[in-house]
């Protein structure tokens, strides 16, 4: 009886925290409403956010765990920028689909999002001005680089402002009441079918994949259907309701995508930066030695450095490099100044605050 007792007291205290935070929630969301009546019309990307969620982090006690309190932080965030300054996103893929998750969750549910079928399209749509910013996939972490996004963006004068990494984990929803032992047929876009052939084939051999056309179809009909299953992201399936019948149901099962997000209008300083480059250097001895040890002597760390080839050449190649800093810092404006005399190619593709972690 004590124990009862002592239960339903702490779960009368947590209610009333729950009140208090919607009610915090509520101010917060007023003070953006008020930015929004006196902002400019230009959108802006968050430049401080990793600043914000360091400081944050530091003021908690340490009970949330850091990645759950970071995650809804950024729910926060993201949708304060959606009241403060709706802005209108290109992204790649289908609606529903993890791509179109990563700019609703950055750029808030109120966010106006243009699905596009590739990196180009979406860029081009910033390049014209129908769209702030671009959303695409930008690095695979059973691929690597996106070749396509790359070169997209190179053949751009658009920058990479900020990025986001989701797992890309595809799982098994059905409507509420539903038995997932009645299974008779699973909607899912070809990708995903393809990304779960393995676990249809093992563990629903009988049941009929029907393919359609986006993540978000595949939960609909699933919705309506009775002995029906989608295989979607877990977000777009909760959107509408659906049930988790099997969770990560992908054959790669701990794939993840690294999203770009590029604009027209390069961030600033987060204290946490990366700078993205391609590089071309003369096909002889030393020659990308000669450029990566100005990263070096300046303490620049190199985060990454990648060939890729050069399209409509023969056997010509880039190399595409991340360096610790931002593009405005002295070590990394020095840095390239000396660079631009070793080089025959140097695009700067851009500078945005990364994860503390």
């Amino acid at each position: 009886m004590d124990q009862k007792r002592a239960l339903s007291d702490l779960r009368d205290k947590i209610a009333k925290i729950d009140l208090e935070i919607v009610e915090r929630l509520g101010a917060r969301a007023r003070l953006s409403r008020e930015i929004h009546a006196i902002a400019e019309s230009e959108p802006a990307i968050d430049v401080g956010e990793e600043e914000w969620l360091t400081r944050l982090e530091a003021a908690s006690s340490g009970d949330l765990p850091r990645e759950s309190l970071r995650t809804i932080l950024r729910q926060i965030r993201a949708a304060a920028r959606a009241l403060e300054q709706p802005v209108k996103a290109a992204y790649v893929g289908p609606e529903g689909g993890f791509c179109h998750q990563t700019a609703a969750g950055y750029f808030g549910s109120t966010a106006s999002l243009l699905p596009c079928a590739n990196a180009t399209e979406a860029l081009d749509e910033v390049s014209r001005g129908r769209a702030a910013f671009a959303v695409f996939p930008f690095e695979s972490s059973v691929d690597g680089l996106v070749q396509g996004s790359v070169t997209a963006l190179a053949e751009t004068d658009l920058v990479l402002v900020a990025e986001r990494t989701l797992p890309a984990t595809y799982h098994l929803m059905m409507a509420a009441g539903a038995a997932p032992g009645d299974i008779d047929k699973v909607y899912a876009t070809a990708v995903a079918h393809a990304a779960c052939q393995r676990f249809l084939d093992v563990e629903l051999p009988r049941a009929t994949v029907i393919d359609v056309r986006s993540p978000l179809v595949a939960a609909q009909l699933a919705r309506e259907e009775k002995s029906t299953a989608a295989i979607v992201p877990e977000g777009t399936g909760r959107a509408l309701n659906l049930e988790l019948v099997r969770a990560n149901v992908g054959d790669a099962s701990d794939l993840k995508f690294r999203y770009g997000i590029a604009g027209s209008r390069p961030a600033i300083r987060s204290g946490n930066d990366v700078t993205c480059l391609l590089i071309g250097v003369d096909d002889s001895p030393g020659s990308l030695f000669g450029v990566l040890r100005h990263f070096a002597e300046r303490g620049i760390n190199l985060k990454k450095l990648q060939s890729r080839p050069v399209q409509r050449e023969n056997w010509d190649y880039v190399f595409y490099v991340e360096i610790g800093g931002h593009v405005t810092d002295r070590p990394v404006v020095t840095a390239l100044e000396s660079i631009k005399r070793n080089t025959k190619y140097l695009k700067v593709l851009g500078s945005f605050g990364v994860s503390g972690v």
